[in-house]
């Protein structure tokens, strides 16, 4: 202690607290209320604990909420711009497309609608139509009844008689080859075909709709060469006419609609020039357009309503059957 004095440092000790002194007479007493005084300061600050706890973790609920509901926004809104983009794409496609097939249609002496076999009527467009035969030249209309190997021969034939009433009809199946570079046609009428060469990848029914062209180019007096422009619904077989009509792989195919997006010209011979043209939807995306593969899958904004109008048209035990599923029921079905 005096070193450290001698060099001016003073340290500080402690006092010990020296108890409360035996003699006190209140000292057990005292003791008591102490000891329950410090049970109830720790009891408070335990509920205090408590308090911030749940506090804090009600505040943690709430950013929790709060982000959830931040997040399921964020979704909300990027599925609402994801498809309003879409439609606008889609709405953009089918303005494109139209304009190529006004174009075709203008550039064309014949048109060429092509139906799918399967859904004669409501693969006719009328709107197609009308701006065929609704202008000022002579255009030629003839209606193509593709894929008449997917239906039975009696009702292709049936067909048939009810389209020619009104315009001229030829039944045709395109070449089905997928791998060979020249396309195989045959040139058996399509009526007198057998069952299993409707079932080859032959092409049936060129012969007869090229003789209809060519007699068209005879009655064009001014001139010998004419164009003829191929069109109708996505997904109808227009590009495998023209290559089937060509036997070569010219145009580009595939199962997906929408396949074919700008003008194809094709030069069959001198005196026949055909036009492929894109599929166009002219009405809103309906079931009927759904059914008929003529908008793509990706389009879809709810795919389930197709399935459940496809369920409403065919039988319950032919699905079963195909698909090899257990017996189920559906709000169309019982």
């Amino acid at each position: 202690m005096r070193k450290l004095k001698k060099i001016g440092f003073i340290a500080k000790v402690s006092k010990k607290d020296p108890g409360i002194p035996n003699l006190w007479p209140f000292k057990e007493v005292f003791i008591k209320q102490l000891k329950v005084r410090r049970k109830e300061e720790e009891l408070e600050k335990f509920q205090k604990r408590q308090h911030l706890r749940a506090l804090s973790e009600n505040l943690y609920s709430l950013a929790e909420d709060a982000s959830k509901k931040e997040i399921d926004y964020d979704i909300k809104a990027k599925l609402v711009s994801d498809q309003i983009s879409q439609e606008h794409c889609i709405d953009n496609t089918r303005k494109f497309f139209f304009k190529e097939l006004k174009k075709v249609v203008n550039d064309s002496d014949v048109i060429l609608e092509v139906l799918d076999a399967r859904d004669p009527l409501g693969c006719r467009c009328k709107q197609l139509e009308d701006l065929v035969l609704g202008g000022e030249g002579e255009k030629k209309l003839v209606l193509v009844l593709n894929k008449v190997d997917l239906i039975p021969k009696d009702v292709a034939q049936q067909w048939l008689k009810h389209l020619r009433k009104t315009l001229p009809a030829v039944a045709f199946k395109a070449s089905t080859h997928q791998r060979r570079q020249f396309l195989g046609q045959s040139y058996v009428p399509v009526e007198k075909a057998s069952t299993s060469l409707l079932s080859s990848s032959e092409t049936l029914g060129a012969d007869m709709l090229l003789k209809l062209l060519k007699n068209y180019c005879r009655s064009f007096d001014l001139k010998k060469t004419i164009t003829v422009g191929v069109a109708g619904l996505p997904n109808v077989g227009k590009s495998s006419l023209i290559n089937s009509l060509k036997r070569a792989k010219t145009c580009q195919v595939g199962s997906i609609p929408g396949v074919t997006k700008t003008i194809q010209r094709v030069s069959l011979d001198r005196n026949l020039k055909l036009l492929d043209s894109p599929g166009v939807v002219f009405s809103s995306a309906d079931q009927n357009s759904l059914l008929r593969n003529c908008i793509p899958v990706d389009a879809l904004s709810d795919p389930v309503e197709p399935v459940n109008s496809i369920l409403g048209h065919c039988d319950r035990r032919l699905l079963q059957e195909l698909y090899k599923i257990s017996a189920f029921r559906t709000r169309t079905n019982s």
